[in-house]
């Protein structure tokens, strides 16, 4: 199933030596059955997603591929040659959402159209107009961040599939895992210091306004950068986006002091200079699935346009006991 297998610190990397022969058109029907629209082929956190899950895990190309990802324990997979670069939209998008309801639960994060599958890539200025935009809206380079740092709940997981890869010499994916953070800080009396502030002192995320209940609207949630941890043989739970903090305590003056500041800024410079990093420029048909809580990820510069990926979260839990934006249940 997975062959060439390598690893990098805690990223697992594997080439996929199988054929889906006809168990793509046995998903792709069993989704039509099930979803009476495929939200613009964008998807949607379904409602039964349990009972489709148990259904899915009969096609044994999908089930293998699953137990196969998560055989490698790892906080970081690479996955080259899925086989879909084939497929239409519709089909290429049912794959990749039952791909991801078989590793957990993927969630619909935009509160505007509930979609599951996010296109990654690049929008007109047009549409923009100063907007606080988030990284996959605009071309260039991403930050260091986790996903869904600014809702209630981010996600534990989420995958990244490359449609087409950028034609350019950039758009390097970048990872780095919670614990080369945690050792880089530990290296200095500053950096420990900064680690126990950000540990036990919350800070407020802004939200962008693609994810907001509307472009005029400041939402800002207040939470720890390092929480505790909640899976077995990790630190703590890992969640961070500079932008948005920084954004968050210009809404929000009366949570900052100088001492908070000079951590994050710490924070910051770890994250995008000293911790040990993975960089790569992925090619087309390549998924990458990253623990959202502890793994950093973001991406070098790059100008061309027709760079597109598609990203879906994934919940350890069904949407149905999730809060906020990214769940079932609204605050």
């Amino acid at each position: 199933m997975l062959t060439s297998i390598s690893h990098l610190g805690k990223i697992a990397f594997a080439k996929l030596a199988f054929s889906w022969d006809s168990d793509l058109d046995s998903i792709f029907e069993i989704l039509s059955n099930r979803f009476d629209g495929f939200n613009n082929n964008g998807f949607y956190a379904h409602p039964d997603e349990i009972e489709l899950r148990k259904e899915l895990a009969r096609v044994p190309t999908l089930a293998h591929l699953a137990e196969g990802i998560r055989g490698l324990n790892a906080h970081g997979v690479v996955l080259y040659d899925l086989g879909l670069a084939h497929l239409p939209e519709d089909r290429r998008n049912a794959a990749l959402y039952a791909i991801t309801l078989m590793l957990g639960y993927p969630t619909s994060t935009d509160q505007r159209t509930g979609r599951v599958a996010w296109d990654v890539r690049a929008r007109p200025l047009e549409e923009i107009d100063g907007r606080f935009t988030t990284f996959s809206e605009r071309i260039g380079s991403a930050d260091m961040h986790t996903d869904s740092s600014f809702y209630p709940m981010p996600e534990e997981q989420f995958i990244l599939y490359v449609v087409n890869a950028a034609r350019c010499d950039g758009g390097h994916s970048l990872l780095v895992d919670g614990e080369d953070i945690y050792l880089a800080l530990q290296k200095t009396e500053e950096g420990r210091k900064a680690f126990d502030l950000l540990s036990t002192t919350p800070v407020p995320f802004r939200v962008p306004a693609i994810y907001a209940a509307g472009d005029n609207n400041v939402e800002v949630n207040v939470a720890l950068v390092f929480g505790p941890a909640t899976r077995p043989g990790t630190r703590f739970t890992m969640r961070w986006r500079y932008d948005s903090i920084m954004k968050g305590l210009a809404a929000r003056p009366d949570l900052g002091t100088p001492e908070l500041h000079a951590a994050l800024a710490l924070m910051n410079d770890v994250a995008e200079h000293q911790a040990v990093r993975f960089k790569d420029q992925l090619p087309t048909d390549t998924l990458m699935l990253a623990d959202n809580h502890n793994m950093l990820h973001g991406r070098t510069t790059y100008t061309d346009e027709r760079r597109h990926l598609i990203r879906i979260r994934i919940s350890d839990v069904p949407n149905a006991e999730r809060v906020g934006p990214s769940g079932v249940v609204r605050d």
